[in-house]
């Protein structure tokens, strides 16, 4: 740590110096430092405590602004939810009211197929009912064809 002194570097590794020389030497004084240094190290200092402010700072405005999304996403989510829980208390009444009267709609539905179906076969029957009588006509106009020939053959003979 200290400097040693002459009378103990002349002295051999196994000897103790005696008693009544001690070394009077002071160690050599430590040079100054220079303001260059000082200097270096105080601007190094101050640059640290900034950029560990500047960390801070940066974190808390991450936290903060990420902090602001999740509470407008908590608040719409929970917009959402309460919507959802409205919504689906009023699908319940709906089922339950439909269970009470499904009899009637399937009543109506079964009343519109049926009536479809009549309505159907009522056009059915109108277009059989057409060919019918035009068939009708044509045999009348082929009747009336040959008994006039009858007649005329009938006259001329």
């Amino acid at each position: 740590m200290f400097s040693t002194t002459k009378s103990s570097n002349s002295q051999k590794a196994g000897q103790l110096p005696e008693d009544d020389t001690v070394a009077t030497e002071t160690p050599k004084a430590r040079p100054t430092s220079s303001a260059t240094m000082l200097n270096l190290a105080t601007t190094r200092k101050v640059a640290s405590e900034q950029y560990a402010q500047a960390a801070k700072a940066e974190k808390a405005y991450r936290i903060k602004k990420k902090a602001t999304m999740a509470q407008a996403n908590y608040d719409e989510t929970k917009e959402h939810f309460r919507e959802a829980f409205s919504h689906f208390k009023l699908a319940f009444k709906g089922l339950f009211s439909v269970i009470a009267n499904i009899t009637y709609l399937i009543s109506e539905k079964r009343e519109v197929r049926k009536q479809a179906a009549e309505k159907k076969a009522h056009e059915k029957n109108l277009e059989r009912k057409k060919k019918l009588e035009e068939q009708l006509a044509k045999a009348e106009a082929q009747a009336g064809e040959s008994k006039e020939e009858d007649k005329e053959k009938g006259s001329n003979e």
